[in-house]
Parts: C-alpha cells; structure tokens; sequence
C-alpha cells in the first residue's frame, strides 16, 4: 500500500476526469460532477492551487466515493 502525498492539481484532475468527473463549474474552487446509478450526482470540488494536501486530497476521496489507493504513490 502506498502513500498518500500532497499531489499537483493536473495530477487530481487527470485521476478524477479518468474515473469518469467532469468540471461542471469554475469560481474560488473548480467544481467537478459525476452521475451514478439511481440518477444520483457525485460532486467534489479541487482549488486553484498547483499543489492540493493531503487534507483536501482526503476530502476529494470522501465526495468522490473513491478507493484511497487511485490517490497514492
């Protein structure tokens, strides 16, 4: 099992866009959204800094119902 590391904001983008999110809005955060079974909408949000820590990075994993280890190196 790996670590979980502050990652770059391309990096959380390209593994939430890869699991199916798309940035539904951009403001203070840039809001991503996904539709599941039963017409129900995931959405998360990623902010506008280069590098996203490991506190935000855990919050992405709880809104997004994401494996922790699609966010580990």
């Amino acid at each position: 099992m790996g670590k979980l590391r502050i990652l770059s904001q391309n990096k959380v983008i390209k593994i939430l866009e890869h699991n199916g999110f798309r940035k539904t809005r951009s403001g203070k955060h840039m809001t991503f959204k996904k539709k599941i079974k039963g017409g129900k909408v995931l959405t998360t949000w990623v902010s506008h800094h280069r590098e996203i820590t490991i506190f935000v990075i855990q919050y992405i994993i709880k809104q997004a119902e994401k494996s922790r280890s699609e966010f580990e190196i």
